[in-house]
């Protein structure tokens, strides 16, 4: 069995831990939807298994790049941008262009890798620029809008924007060293990549999973609060 076969299959396993936490997580009434939440896990393990099976697999100038890769960056960074910002109570405007700058960056990344010098240069400026629009959404109005949060909330957008935001910061760094200047091989990058890809998903999803209390906890003080509210104005007053 190749060395980078092994990795792949670490990374599928790796991701499927996080996978049950995710979908006790669906229909549940925590006060927010995190319905999707299974998807990140779920689709990045199918696309490691595809991996390891060699399937998607392709050469561009000489090294080896497994479009499964970016497929599921592509599906599954927005979903971490989004939902980072939504638990921070970011605006729908908001989410949508932070998940829209990661999904040009991901885009821009596949052209970085499948095309020659030095057009190749211009797709990761290019992708580098989404990753800094990116960084400044999160780090601007997405971090803004955690601080009109309940604490619980505020603490987790908190915990969920500085670990992807600096996790995050090593994959240009990669790609430099890799299909950029070729100084490290193929496996070498493989095995990098699939430790921040499973070190970047699964405790993303157990974070919030340990906090799902915390959730509970808010919507009940909500409910008792309206219910309050309502009970004052529907009182009799007297003359």
């Amino acid at each position: 069995m190749e060395p980078i076969t092994i990795v792949y299959i670490v990374g599928t396993i790796g991701m499927l831990i996080g996978i049950p936490p995710s979908l006790s997580l669906v229909g549940d009434e925590v006060g927010l939807d995190f319905d999707y939440l299974w998807a990140i896990p779920g689709i990045a393990a199918l696309m490691y298994l595809l991996m390891a099976f060699d399937i998607g697999s392709v050469q561009f100038q000489g090294y080896h790049v497994p479009l499964p890769r970016y497929i599921d960056w592509a599906l599954t960074t927005p979903l971490l941008v989004g939902y980072t910002a939504y638990i921070a109570g970011a605006g729908r405007t908001t989410i949508i262009g932070a998940a829209l700058a990661d999904f040009l960056m991901i885009a821009f990344g596949v052209g970085a890798v499948a095309l020659a010098p030095p057009v190749q240069w211009v797709f990761f400026g290019l992708s580098s620029l989404c990753h800094l629009a990116l960084l400044i959404a999160l780090y601007g109005p997405v971090r803004r809008s955690a601080l009109h949060e309940p604490p619980s909330h505020r603490r987790l957008a908190r915990l969920l924007l500085n670990y992807i935001g600096l996790l995050w910061l090593a994959y240009p760094l990669v790609w430099l060293f890799g299909p950029g200047l070729q100084l490290v091989e193929s496996t070498g990058i493989a095995v990098i990549i699939t430790y921040l890809d499973v070190t970047a998903k699964v405790p993303f999803v157990y974070f919030i999973y340990r906090a799902r209390k915390n959730f509970v906890n808010v919507k009940k003080a909500v409910s008792s609060a309206e219910a309050l509210e309502e009970g004052v104005s529907a009182a009799p007053t007297t003359p």
